[in-house]
């Protein structure tokens, strides 16, 4: 890590609007946060690529941030934040998954083949598992789709049925293939997205 001075100095002016202190964040933070998130996704060029979102995400709301308290801390959880919700948005919207399948699938690499089947293996289970009413709300609005108000119009149930429903069916199914699969099946699928 690059030695900085006083970090509370350097947030205070980054908070301010100074990119010369942001870029002194970014270079102090850069390598932990990479090798931090390529713990997650084992795919370098994800890893450098969420490592962007994240600094994105920090210049953003820099002006929220307290110089007080433990800014690695914070930065930490925005990162695990980010991938988490990441792998949630492919793990669970079957478009994206199709789209980025397409776009990854080349011939000449047959594991990339096999990590589509099983991911699509694991996610068809998950599905399987899901109760009638959760599997009606995710294919309404997952995989059609349509509005919360028109799946709780077309299924004669509230608004917010139908939102705790894809809540706990997105959970389910991010949770099934995280405990029956490789997490490097979902990795791969956001590879080309950010």
């Amino acid at each position: 890590m690059e030695r900085m001075p006083s970090e509370e100095e350097v947030l205070l002016r980054m908070i301010a609007g100074d990119e010369s202190a942001f870029s002194s964040i970014y270079r102090h933070y850069h390598p932990s946060l990479y090798i931090y998130l390529l713990r997650f996704c084992k795919v370098p060029s994800l890893a450098e690529d969420l490592v962007h979102d994240v600094f994105l995400k920090v210049w953003e709301i820099r002006e929220r941030i307290n110089p007080e308290l433990s800014f690695s801390g914070y930065l930490y959880r925005i990162a695990r934040n980010h991938v988490l919700k990441t792998i949630n948005r492919i793990a669970t919207d079957e478009q994206l998954r199709e789209q980025l399948f397409r776009q990854l699938a080349v011939p000449e690499q047959p594991e990339q083949i096999v990590y589509e089947r099983e991911y699509n293996r694991l996610f068809q289970e998950a599905l399987s598992r899901l109760t009638t009413q959760r599997l009606n709300v995710f294919r309404l609005c997952r995989q059609e789709g349509k509005s919360y108000d028109e799946a709780a119009a077309l299924l004669g149930i509230s608004r917010n049925a139908v939102k705790k429903h894809m809540v706990l069916s997105m959970r389910f199914i991010q949770d099934y293939i995280y405990r029956h699969g490789d997490i490097l099946v979902a990795i791969w699928l956001i590879k080309n997205l950010s």
